[in-house]
Protein backbone atom coordinates (compact mmCIF):
# COMPACT_ATOMS: atom_id res chain seq x y z
CA UNK A 1 0.00 0.00 0.00
CA UNK A 2 1.02 3.65 -0.75
CA UNK A 3 0.72 6.64 1.30
CA UNK A 4 -1.40 9.32 0.00
CA UNK A 5 1.16 12.61 -1.37
CA UNK A 6 0.71 15.29 0.66
CA UNK A 7 -2.72 16.66 -0.14
CA UNK A 8 -5.79 16.58 1.83
CA UNK A 9 -8.39 13.28 1.94
CA UNK A 10 -10.82 12.61 -0.32
CA UNK A 11 -13.38 12.90 2.16
CA UNK A 12 -12.06 16.51 3.28
CA UNK A 13 -11.53 17.52 -0.71
CA UNK A 14 -15.60 16.53 -1.18
CA UNK A 15 -16.30 18.52 2.27
CA UNK A 16 -14.77 21.76 1.21
CA UNK A 17 -15.63 21.60 -2.84
CA UNK A 18 -19.47 21.82 -1.02
CA UNK A 19 -20.33 19.35 -4.42
CA UNK A 20 -22.82 17.16 -4.31
CA UNK A 21 -22.10 13.45 -4.34
CA UNK A 22 -23.66 13.17 -7.79
CA UNK A 23 -22.24 15.96 -9.49
CA UNK A 24 -18.73 14.19 -8.40
CA UNK A 25 -19.73 11.28 -9.67
CA UNK A 26 -20.34 13.11 -13.14
CA UNK A 27 -16.80 14.54 -12.85
CA UNK A 28 -15.57 11.31 -11.90
CA UNK A 29 -16.95 9.46 -15.41
CA UNK A 30 -15.37 12.83 -17.07
CA UNK A 31 -11.88 11.59 -16.29
CA UNK A 32 -12.38 8.05 -17.26
CA UNK A 33 -13.95 6.52 -14.05
CA UNK A 34 -16.27 3.85 -13.83
CA UNK A 35 -17.43 3.60 -10.69
CA UNK A 36 -21.41 3.87 -9.67
CA UNK A 37 -22.44 6.27 -7.90
CA UNK A 38 -23.20 4.84 -4.80
CA UNK A 39 -19.52 2.86 -4.59
CA UNK A 40 -17.86 6.63 -5.07
CA UNK A 41 -19.54 7.53 -2.09
CA UNK A 42 -18.39 4.72 -0.14
CA UNK A 43 -14.86 5.37 -1.35
CA UNK A 44 -14.79 9.08 -0.41
CA UNK A 45 -16.02 8.40 3.16
CA UNK A 46 -13.96 5.67 3.77
CA UNK A 47 -16.56 2.68 3.93
CA UNK A 48 -14.45 1.05 1.45
CA UNK A 49 -10.81 1.38 1.00
CA UNK A 50 -10.08 2.42 -3.36
CA UNK A 51 -6.87 0.86 -4.97
CA UNK A 52 -4.51 3.57 -5.87
CA UNK A 53 -5.88 4.12 -9.54
CA UNK A 54 -9.69 4.87 -8.35
CA UNK A 55 -8.55 7.09 -5.57
CA UNK A 56 -6.53 9.19 -8.24
CA UNK A 57 -9.29 9.20 -10.23
CA UNK A 58 -11.47 10.40 -7.55
CA UNK A 59 -8.77 13.06 -6.49
CA UNK A 60 -8.65 13.78 -10.13
CA UNK A 61 -12.41 14.75 -10.10
CA UNK A 62 -12.04 16.29 -7.35
CA UNK A 63 -9.01 18.70 -8.54
CA UNK A 64 -10.82 19.36 -11.69
CA UNK A 65 -14.01 21.21 -9.74
CA UNK A 66 -11.34 23.11 -7.43
CA UNK A 67 -8.93 23.97 -10.96
CA UNK A 68 -11.80 25.34 -12.64
CA UNK A 69 -12.45 27.98 -9.98
CA UNK A 70 -8.51 29.15 -10.28
CA UNK A 71 -7.55 27.47 -7.34
CA UNK A 72 -4.90 24.59 -6.35
CA UNK A 73 -5.65 21.34 -6.57
CA UNK A 74 -6.05 20.24 -2.44
CA UNK A 75 -6.77 16.13 -3.07
CA UNK A 76 -3.99 14.70 -2.83
CA UNK A 77 -2.60 11.51 -5.07
CA UNK A 78 -1.16 8.49 -4.61
CA UNK A 79 1.93 7.63 -5.90
CA UNK A 80 1.34 4.32 -7.58
CA UNK A 81 5.06 4.26 -9.09
CA UNK A 82 6.89 3.42 -6.33
CA UNK A 83 4.47 0.32 -5.37
CA UNK A 84 6.30 -1.64 -8.00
Amino acid sequence: MTSTDSGMSLQDGMRLSGMSYRDLWLRHISVSGTLGELELEAYVLGLLVPDDYQHNLIAQALNEFFIDLGEDYPVGYRDIASAE
